[in-house]
């Protein structure tokens, strides 16, 4: 059974949620954020060497606030198929 990368995921979150796709540069990608009201993309994903996907508002929205604003919750950024139940 093949999964999808985290970074697919999130990256997917972030076009659902704002409707501008993700831009991607030499070490990154550049969003609008989701978590304010944004003109310009000033969140920056990327992806860790171990998978995991890092997220960085340079607007000052924390984390956590731009994960449920797509959605979803800290765990769906870690290399694994889902948050775990229970």
């Amino acid at each position: 059974m093949k999964t999808t990368p985290p970074i697919d995921r999130i990256l997917d979150a972030v076009q659902r949620t704002t409707g501008f796709h993700p831009r991607q540069s030499q070490s990154d990608w550049r969003a609008q954020c989701p978590a304010h009201d944004d003109k310009q993309p000033s969140l920056s994903i990327s992806e860790g060497q171990d998978g995991r996907v890092l997220m960085y508002c340079h607007a000052g929205c924390e984390t956590l606030s731009v994960v449920t604003a797509i959605g979803m919750e800290m765990c769906d950024l870690m290399p694994q198929t889902g948050c775990a139940v229970g």
